[in-house]
């Protein structure tokens, strides 16, 4: 989890922000299991939002506000983890893959 929250950091989204926690965890879900990108309101938003004890829309809702911090501190980071063009700023669950990709990539050995 530091992991993620020290990546989270690099497009300035701390803990200031709402959405730092629901950003972090939803990443953090991903991570241990990549199989949820591929439902992700069910396993990864609303498991998000069962865990903090909110609606998931409000967790997506943040995510996208924490995107949009990323996009605008730090493009070019988020561009190179991305790995492929992004003509705009990604979607939440976009998002949500690149960081865990890198992640999950730079852990490797």
């Amino acid at each position: 989890m530091t992991t993620v929250q020290d990546t989270l950091r690099l497009f300035g989204i701390t803990r200031c922000y709402k959405g730092f926690k629901y950003t972090s965890y939803a990443i953090y879900l991903v991570v241990q299991d990549e199989s949820r990108l591929e439902a992700v309101i069910k396993e990864i938003y609303i498991e998000t939002a069962s865990h903090f004890n909110c609606k998931w829309t409000a967790v997506e809702r943040n995510i996208r506000t924490a995107v949009a911090r990323a996009w605008r501190v730090n493009r070019p980071l988020l561009l190179e983890m991305a790995g492929y063009p992004l003509a705009c700023t990604p979607t939440a669950s976009q998002f949500i893959e690149i960081l865990a990709s890198y992640i999950l990539r730079s852990s490797q050995p």
